[in-house]
This record gives structure tokens, sequence and C-alpha cells, in this order.
């Protein structure tokens, strides 16, 4: 229900600021770097790929809300890996300190749709599910370059501020590193 409502909400907000602004959308996609913060985790490869709508507050400032398929995770050991792909609503926004050049900061909801952790043995795998909290909360930062036409190539930070897993202080850390397409 809460990730219903947040859906309507960032529609409501692309409509609102479409109508005064310039505004944008397009797809992005790119590599993520993911980990846990105060565990002892190695860091997990994934992807991530979604929409988002870019529009123009002022001439230097833009609200940019997203919608994102993104692949987090670790590595605690050698053989095992914890694999949590997420839904993620990051609510960006930015400032172009020189066009094309951009920083970017702030805050994030994801709900975990999937989650399972993989042990390699000598002779197969044994996967089991595993139980994170369904949300998960942060703020993230950045920094990119909006290229002409319509051509956006970017590095974020994520810093999760709930805890990943209920009875534990670990937090989700993420990087990013994309290439957005405006539609």
């Amino acid at each position: 229900m809460k990730f219903k409502f947040l859906v309507i909400a960032m529609l409501f907000s692309v409509i609102a600021f479409s109508q005064e602004k310039e505004s944008y959308f397009g797809i992005k996609a790119g590599y993520n770097l993911s980990s846990l913060r105060n565990g002892d985790a190695d860091n997990r490869n994934g992807f991530h790929i979604g929409i988002y709508g870019e529009h123009e507050i002022s001439e230097n400032v833009s609200f940019q809300p997203e919608l994102v398929y993104s692949q987090l995770g670790f590595k605690d050991s050698a053989s095992k890996t914890v694999k949590m792909d997420y839904i993620q609503i990051p609510l960006m926004f930015k400032g172009y300190i020189f066009k094309p050049l951009y920083v970017e900061l702030g805050p994030q909801i994801g709900v975990n749709i999937n989650k399972k952790e993989e042990t390699d043995f000598v002779f197969g795998t044994s996967t089991k599910t595993t139980e994170p909290n369904t949300f998960d909360w942060g703020i993230n930062g950045g920094i990119g370059f909006a290229i002409n036409p319509g051509i956006t190539l970017g590095v974020r930070y994520y810093h999760g501020l709930s805890s990943a897993y209920k009875d534990a202080d670990e937090f989700n850390t993420l990087y990013q590193v994309f290439v957005g397409i405006n539609l």
C-alpha cells in the first residue's frame, strides 16, 4: 500500500512540475557495487535499470524522481553471496554548477522484491531464502554530466539509514555508475 502511494505521489509531482518549466523523461541503466556498512562483508556486483523524469525548477536546479530496479547484496565469505533485489524510488535534486556539470542529493526508499543466499560448494550451489527488512531508506549523493542531446553520465553513492536486517545494525551501501537517455 505504501509503495502504491509513493508511485502515485511521484506521478503527481511529474505532472505538477511539467506544467511550469521544461521537463525530460528517460531511461537509465548502469553498474552497481553494493555491500553492508558496519558488517564484515565484501562487495557484490550488480546492475540497475529504470525510468526518470527531470523537471526544471529554476535555471540551475531541477528535481528528478526515478523508479529503478536495482541489485544489491554482499558476499560474506569466499563462497557465500547474499542477493537482495529492490524497487527503489530516488527523489533527487540536481544543481547545475555550470552546464553540463551537476551535483545531486536526495532521499531514496526501496522495497525488497527478491532475496536469496547462495553458497558455492565444490560440487554445486546451495540456495536458501534470507529475511532482510522489506523496506530500505537512505540518502543519495552524486555528480554527473548532462551531455546534449539528452545523454547523462553520472556516479552516485547511496547511504542506507535503515537496517538491512531486523536484528542487526548493518546498513546497505551502494555505488552506481550510470547512463541516462532522454526520450
